[in-house]
Formats: C-alpha cells, structure tokens, sequence
C-alpha cells in the first residue's frame, strides 16, 4: 500500500515537474519575442513598449525557479567528477554513499530557501508590494515570490528522490558484492568529521570573521572537488559560516532568501537563455557544417590545411554560439571523422578540435564573459567587444603553431603523403556565398548592433536568438520537435547557470561581512607585492584550479575575491576579464577535468582513441594559450584597442 502510494505521489510529481518545466520553456520563447518588438518599435516608430525592462528582470527567476527541478532531474547541476566519478565506476558502494549525501545536502538547502522565502511571500502577498515606476509600469511581486517557493519545494523533493535512488543502488550493490563493504561507513565517518569540525569551530573557538572567511574558501575548494554541486557547496557554506559569524540562523536565512529573490533581478541577466538559445539553433542548422566546408575550400593547398580550416572555422562559429561545449560538440562530429579518413594523425585531429573549441568562450558573444561582467559588474557589451582582438590573435597562434607542427615535427600531424596532397574542392563561388551568408548576417546582427551602439547586450541576444530562428526555417533544419528540445535545453542551461549566480551573490555577501577585502587591500599595499605580483599569483591560482574544477566553479570562487583585492590599483575590469577567461579555458584542455577533451570523447564514439590521446593531443594549444595569455597580460592594448 505504501509503495503504491508513493509511485502514485512520484507520477504526479513528475507530471507537474513537466508541466513547470513546459512553462519555464515557454516563456524563454516569449521574452525572445518581447525584446524584438521592443527593439522593432523604437526603432521604427520611436514608440518603445513600456514594461519590457521589468518583464525580462522578472522573467529570469521565474524561468530558473520552474525549470531547475526538471534541470536537476535531468542531471543538469553544475559540479565536479573529478573524485566522484571514478569512486562510483571502481568504489561504487563509496561513491554512492558519498551521493546520498551529496543530494541530501541539497535538500537540507531546499529546505531552508523555502523556509526563510516563505515570510518573503507572506509579506508581498499581504502588502500587495508592487515592482516597476507607478503611472507606467508595474507588476505584483507575489507570484514571483511563490514561484521561489514551488521551485524549492519540488527540488528539494527532487534531491529527497535521488536519495532514495542512491540507496537502492547501495542496498542492491551491498546484495550482491563482498568487497567495499566499508565504503558506507567511510562515508558517513567523513560527512561526521566535517560537520564536527564545523561545529567545533562554530561553538568552541573564537574565530575572529576573516579567519571564519580564509577557512570558509579552503572548504569551498574542497566540497566542490568532493563531488557536492558547485551551487549548493556555495550556499550551504555561506548560510553556515554566516551562522557562525552572526551567532544565529536568522541573519544567514534572510541573505540566503533575498539572494534567491533578487540576486537575478537584472536586465542585464536576460543574455544567458537568448545567447544560449542562439547557440543551440546555430548547432541544429548545420551552420557549424557549411564554415568548416567553406573553411577546408578555402585551406586546401596549406599543408596542414585542414587543422588550419578547423581552426578557422571555429573561429567564425564562435562569433554565434557563445559556449565552447556547443564548438567541441558540432567539430568532433563534423571535423575528427573528416581528418581521419584524410589520413590524419588521432591525437593531432582531437588536439585541434579541443584546441580551437575554447574559442567560443573568448570570441563573443561568450557565456564566460557574461559571467564575468554579471559578477564583477562590469559592462558585458564592452567585454564582448574586447574578446574579439584577443580571439582572433589565439585563432592566429593556432594556424602558426599547426603549420610549425606540419613543416618541422609531420610526424605527429599526417602522413607525408597527406601533408603533400592538396584537398580536393570543387566548391564555386556562389557555394561559398550561400554557405557563409547565414553566419555573416549573425555575426552582423549580433556583434554589429553592440558596437555601433543599436542593441544593448541582452537586445542584441535576442535580436540574434530570432534571426536564427528564421535563419534555421530558412534552411529547413527546424522542426517542432527541434525548436522545443533547443527552448528546454536553453532553460536547464540557464537554470543551472543562474542558480550557481546565487549561491555566488550569497558567497559574495558572506566574503564582504568577514571583512577579507578590507583585510586582503592592506596586505597587499603593506606587503609591496605590486599589481604585477597580484595579477601572477591570481592567474596561477586559477590555471591550477582548471585541473580540478569547471570554468564556472573557478570563476564564481575567484572572481569575487579579487575584484576587490584589486581595486586599490585601479584595474581596467574588462581587461581583467579577458585574461580571467583566457586562465580559465586553460583549464579546459588539462587534466584531470579538462572538460572540453572529456566532451569530445564522449562525442567520438570511437575505440581508437581514449580520453589520455585527446589531452596529449590537446597540450601543444594549452601551450599555446599559456604564451597568448601572457602576451594579452603585458600588452593590455589587445583588449582594450576597440573601445
């Protein structure tokens, strides 16, 4: 009777998770709609629509908080495999364990959002708070509210599920196997260290708060490489460590509360679904496909040549797609079969593939440039605008270093006869034409409304997010099925994107109340360590963060810790930027996480090659991103030249 309750309780769960989730994806669709004809009225007409503003800053909780149940359903939850994931392929009995605490920490965190949000409702809904100018513009606040509170709710039952998953498997691994029968108990016994050394700290020392903050980042560092969810590592410790500063729940409640409510409440956060929905309709028009055609045409008599037309043609797609996952994605399938069957060396053709994805995250529009200026608050349409003179110089490096490779170490590139042998290409001129005009009118639209001044960033993301749209019909590469797949992947992107921006506002905040800033500004102008020092030691940190930990996780630790850090000396933001990004897709191509290698990999469905050929085919362009960030770091003009 009570297992047929609960199934009964999970078909309706699930049913209403889909119908949120259907909501969420949506609505994406219609934001997308709203900022075109917002656009298209005031420029048209002069006559922009009131509320648009609102409406987006709005929109953006709502979508994370109707679509995060479905997104951590589907696995879509940032973090680290780095220890995790080998531990449930050799130690399974640990590494679940290990699990059903991981997802049981994040239903302790659903938890307390929902119970510290639920007074933000109560009072909203009686006050009847309005948000937006009165006489233009306004919209109740309330629903909002509740939709935090569902959000938390049916994720928090959501984590409670994957428990339970995770205790089946243990009870049927524990059935079946003799060997790692301590796993559990190691599990358990590490959990209860951690929490007693909290507790330790907590009620018997008298930590001063920045000693409570310096401690805080070593356990940060240490709960994401663990294998705990990059957001949910964030949030918790922040809730804990300001409960510690403060004597009380209360205070660390209402941040982790207000951080949910209004951390998100931006314009300028309406980028990540409409560049990510950009993205993704670019993948599935086969607009990745004709560059790399044109780009082989193009490079056909260059020995090296079509290495080289991969790079190129990387570079011009990631002027459209803003992820170097969605790069790795569409070359491993479109260009590593191709160079193959060519007679190219295995490790030379995923080097490259890997190599040239991390474009996509330095040319605009980029998702890591958008993270960057979201928290350190700087301009994303200039950040976008300086990535593009130090993507073309990495594009530039590449093709060098591949005909370097080619000319003196063939070896490890093709055969000689290959290396020798032109590519034949009969396309003619109009081919070419037809072939590149879609993503020269993306790049236009996208890149052409920011500089001259047209499109705001977020504008220019949905103006570009609809001309791909149309471009995708055009190409009869669309169909409903397509359309609603890229619209519930933008959402379980940007649900997942967002959620690790409030856990990071939360860790801001808690950083900001130990006083680490303040402290860390006059060590560094006590010390005489100088802003050339400063800068060395915050690039090493996060290149060697990169073997551990994903773009994401490094940038929300890092970023907001030497931001300040580096204020006295009046630091240009978006040069910083540029370099920060730089530093950090290093660490895509290294292992042991080296993301983009383990994508590619997953793409091949090749026996040939193994995840161990991909990194050493991808060292020679980690080298190469070494030496291009240390020239953009010494001549800072690289990044600043165009604004």
């Amino acid at each position: 009777m009570l297992r047929s309750a609960a199934t009964k309780f999970m078909a309706v769960f699930d049913s209403v998770t889909t119908v949120l989730n259907a909501l969420g994806t949506a609505w994406i669709f219609v934001i997308m709609v709203l900022i075109n004809s917002d656009v298209f009225m005031r420029k048209i007409f002069n006559a922009p629509i009131s509320g648009v503003p609102l409406v987006i800053e709005l929109s953006i909780i709502a979508i994370v908080f109707l679509q995060i149940t479905a997104a951590l359903r589907g696995g879509r939850l940032t973090r680290s495999d780095v220890l995790i994931g080998p531990l449930l392929e050799r130690r399974p009995q640990l590494g679940f364990s290990l699990q059903a605490i991981y997802h049981a920490t994040g239903a302790l965190l659903m938890g307390l959002l929902y119970y510290y949000s639920a007074p933000l409702f109560e009072k909203s809904l009686r006050r009847g708070t309005l948000a937006g100018l009165e006489g233009d513009f306004t919209l109740y606040i309330w629903p909002l509210k509740l939709l935090i509170l569902i959000g938390s709710v049916m994720c928090c039952i959501q984590f409670v599920r994957h428990v339970f998953g995770d205790f089946r498997t243990l009870r049927e691994l524990i059935l079946k196997e003799t060997l790692d029968k301590g796993g559990p108990l190691i599990a358990v016994l590490a959990t209860l260290v951690v929490l007693g050394i909290f507790y330790f700290i907590g009620a018997h020392t008298d930590l001063s708060s920045v000693q409570v903050g310096l401690i805080s980042i070593f356990f940060v560092l240490f709960l994401v490489y663990v294998g705990l969810h990059v957001g949910v590592a964030l949030a918790i410790l922040s809730f804990a460590c300001v409960w510690i500063i403060r004597d009380g729940p209360l205070i660390a409640g209402k941040l982790l509360a207000l951080a949910a409510a209004e951390s998100l409440q931006r314009y300028e956060f309406g980028v990540i679904p409409l560049f990510v929905f950009m993205g993704l309709l670019v993948s599935v028009s086969d607009i990745g496909k004709d560059t790399y055609d044109v780009a082989n045409h193009l490079f056909r008599k260059v020995k090296g040549g079509l290495g080289t037309a991969t790079v190129g043609a990387n570079a011009v797609f990631a002027a459209v797609t803003g992820t170097s996952i969605a790069s790795a994605s569409v070359f491993t399938k479109v260009a590593v079969p191709e160079m193959l069957r060519l007679g190219y060396k295995p490790r030379f053709a995923v080097g490259v593939v890997a190599g040239s994805s991390v474009l996509g995250m330095l040319i605009p529009p980029s998702l890591l440039l958008i993270l960057f200026g979201i928290l350190s608050e700087t301009s994303i349409g200039d950040l976008f605008i300086a990535g593009i003179i130090p993507g073309l110089v990495l594009a530039l490096a590449y093709c060098i270093l591949i005909w370097f490779m080619a000319n003196h170490f063939p070896q490890y590139v093709a055969s000689e006869e290959t290396l020798n042998r032109a590519l034949e290409s009969k396309m003619s001129s109009g081919e070419m034409f037809s072939k590149l005009t879609p993503i020269v009118v993306l790049i236009m639209v996208v890149l052409g409304g920011i500089y001259t001044g047209w499109f705001t960033a977020t504008e220019a993301g949905g103006v570009g997010a609809m001309a791909a749209l149309i471009l995708t019909i055009i190409k009869r590469r669309l169909t409903w099925r397509t359309l609603w797949q890229a619209l519930t992947e933008t959402g379980h992107v940007t649900s997942s994107i967002c959620f690790l921006l409030i856990a990071a506002h939360l860790y801001a905040r808690m950083i900001t109340m130990t006083g680490i800033p303040n402290v860390m500004e006059s060590v560094i102008m006590g010390s005489g360590i100088g802003l050339a020092g400063l800068i060395a030691i915050y690039l090493i940190t996060i290149i060697i963060l990169g073997t551990i930990l994903d773009a994401g996780g490094i940038m929300l630790i890092t970023v907001p810790l030497a931001v300040p850090a580096l204020a006295p000396f009046n630091v240009d933001l978006i040069w910083l930027g540029i370099i920060t990004i730089i530093a950090v897709e290093i660490g895509l191509l290294t292992p042991p996480l080296g993301l983009a290698c383990f994508v590619i990999h997953n793409n091949l469905s090749d026996d040939r090659i193994k995840i161990e050929d991909i990194f050493w085919g991808a060292a020679p362009f980690a080298l190469t991103m070494l030496i291009v960030l240390i020239l953009v770091t010494l001549v800072p003009q690289l990044a600043t030249m165009l604004l």
